[in-house]
């Protein structure tokens, strides 16, 4: 019997780590570039002004609009105005439209709420809308 001393041939395997960078390469690519969720700007101006107030004009009073909770409702001086009653809501805004209106959202309230009333104030014709900063206005607790 004759003696076989060579080997038998084998195949040659696939790599995969060259296919697995490109899925990876890949995947990076079209995290990075895909959009979840569309971005929204919101303009809320925070900056005070730098000029200084001529002391003989007269200051428009502010008004706080206070946002106890999310339920379509803001208080102003003890009384309720929902948003829904409209030419209510309208009317406000036209009798008090020389001041500013100043948004208080108390603890809970979402920023879809408050943003919800900047938006309605704005619509209706209010000339001039503020949010309200907690640590900056202690006197509005």
């Amino acid at each position: 019997m004759p003696l076989n001393l060579s080997q038998p041939k084998r195949k040659n395997a696939i790599s995969l780590t060259p296919l697995i960078d490109v899925v990876f390469i890949l995947l990076l690519f079209f995290m990075l570039t895909s959009t979840f969720v569309p971005w929204r700007l919101v303009d809320t101006p925070l900056s005070v002004s730098s000029d200084p107030q001529d002391p003989a004009q007269e200051k428009p009073d502010n008004l706080v609009l206070t946002l106890k909770q999310n339920d379509d409702q803001v208080w102003v001086d003890g009384r309720a105005l929902r948003f829904s009653d409209q030419s209510a809501f309208h009317s406000f805004i036209a009798d008090h439209n020389e001041g500013v209106f100043v948004i208080k959202a108390e603890d809970g309230v979402t920023l879809q709420t408050l943003m919800h009333l900047a938006d309605r104030l704005k619509l209706n014709g209010a000339k001039t809308v503020s949010i309200a900063n907690a640590f900056a206005m202690p006197e509005l607790k």
